[in-house]
């Protein structure tokens, strides 16, 4: 009994996966095959390893890819069209993203742009979240002035899939490019997606539900963003977010997968570069990881405190041997296998790797140029939601039938509203009170531009 339940709870993970395959690459060249796609493929507890595969996409840092069940990619991007597990652009897939000021024949050079969602309790749908350079702000900086959702069903071209919404608004107003992130309700249902407003220090979130996208919800907290391209990443736990807003250092925030609610904000000032190309956290949320460019930085988190960094790998000065680019540290990211995966910031055929994240100090493990790709590769690295987080459980926001926001702590035990979410008509359910109280909502809101 014991054996078969270990069984279905491994299968339950792995259905929850979606991230099994990794694309990059380019469209390939009759002269030099080096050119070309490539794929890697993770297949925990076995090896990981790349190939070359002719997709029929340019690939540049920006990607999004999302495998099915049987780690089969079913649906992916390069930020102009979303193509099939055919290897073909989807019906009604072109025209991702309607910009004037990029060229759509190449791959889009911004990581965390673009990623897909499981929609909830709509089995055949996914939802792709996507943004890209539309906009010059005032300041000069180039930006994005809209968040899109673009929506899938999976089941329609005899399997293939078929884009049925594209390029649906859900916020209009000035964001840097990149940073964007996805972290599940404490439900274990819904997704909260974040962004950033540009020139303030507002976060914008949205929840993703069975009944649509709701919000944007904004909270003004944290280093103000004053450029394109920051990295932001979840712990796998999803209790915290970590953002490096342009020339701002690192920023640290408590995240509240009930409320979508962030706190205890902390800040690193990191003196030596205006900019850190990637963050992400160890597996056990032990540790916080800083890209930057010829270093890597290890940060502790002990009882929620960010801690002095540790210098755990320094560039060893080694170069593709064509086209001679050199091979330092990217963008970041926890792959299925437990392992972290560091591009290069250039076009090359490697990846660094870190075989024990969750260790202290250098115990982690780099490997530098270690995962060769097989072809020239340039930032490919998909930003990853863990899809295997579940709910809390034990709280005022474990059951389905609690409304987002509404935290009360002499009502947590009792407390219950449906249908959730309404459309501001809902019946509320708890227990009798002694005296009267007030139900309160703690994320501030205002509405989508433009309607």
């Amino acid at each position: 009994m014991l054996l078969l339940m270990g069984c279905l709870l491994i299968m339950a993970c792995a259905a929850q996966i979606h991230d099994m395959r990794w694309l990059g690459g380019y469209l390939g060249s009759a002269g030099d095959p080096e050119f070309g796609g490539n794929k890697t493929l993770f297949q925990p507890p076995g090896p990981t390893w790349s190939v070359i595969d002719e997709h029929n996409l340019n690939f540049d840092t920006s990607v999004g890819v999302y495998t099915d069940e049987e780690d089969s990619i079913i649906a992916y991007t390069e930020a102009w069209n979303v193509a099939n597990k055919a290897y073909q652009v989807m019906p009604n897939g072109a025209g991702l993203n309607p910009t004037s000021y990029i060229d759509s024949d190449l791959g889009f050079n911004a990581h965390a742009t673009h990623f897909f969602l499981p929609w909830p309790d709509r089995p055949d749908s996914i939802a792709l979240f996507h943004m890209i350079w539309d906009t010059i702000a005032p300041s000069g900086a180039w930006c994005s002035a809209r968040l899109y959702l673009s929506t899938i069903d999976r089941t329609l071209d005899n399997g293939h899939g078929d884009v049925v919404s594209m390029n649906q608004v859900l916020v209009e107003e000035l964001m840097p490019i990149g940073g964007l992130s996805a972290v599940r309700h404490a439900n274990g249902r819904d997704w909260w997606v974040l962004t950033h407003g540009l020139g303030n220090n507002d976060f914008i979130s949205l929840l993703l539900t069975p009944y649509g996208v709701h919000g944007p919800f904004y909270q003004s907290i944290g280093s103000i963003s004053t450029g394109s391209n920051p990295p932001a990443a979840f712990s796998m736990q999803g209790d915290r977010l970590a953002t490096a807003p342009f020339a701002q250092g690192l920023d640290l925030f408590d995240f509240d997968r009930c409320t979508g609610v962030l706190s205890n904000w902390q800040h690193a000032f990191i003196a030596t570069s205006p900019t850190v190309p990637g963050v992400q956290f160890s597996p056990n949320g032990s540790y916080l990881y800083v890209t930057h460019v010829s270093k890597l930085y290890q940060y502790p988190i002990q009882s929620g405190v960010l801690g002095v960094p540790d210098t755990v790998a320094v560039w060893d000065g080694f170069y593709d041997e064509f086209p001679q680019f050199a091979t330092p540290f990217s963008r970041i990211s926890l792959a299925s296998d437990g392992k972290m995966y560091i591009s290069t910031g250039n076009s090359t055929r490697y990846l660094h790797v870190m075989h024990d994240p969750d260790a202290t100090g250098v115990a982690c493990n780099v490997v530098q140029h270690e995962h060769y790709r097989q072809t020239w590769t340039a930032n490919s690295i998909p930003y990853r939601p863990n899809f295997s987080l579940g709910p809390i459980d034990g709280t005022v926001c474990d059951s389905l039938g609690i409304t987002v926001g509404i935290t009360e702590a002499s009502l947590q035990a009792d407390l219950r509203a449906q249908p959730n979410p309404s459309n501001g008509e809902f019946l509320l359910r708890y227990a009798g009170l002694s005296e009267p109280g007030r139900l309160l909502d703690p994320r501030p809101s205002r509405p989508l531009a433009g309607g």
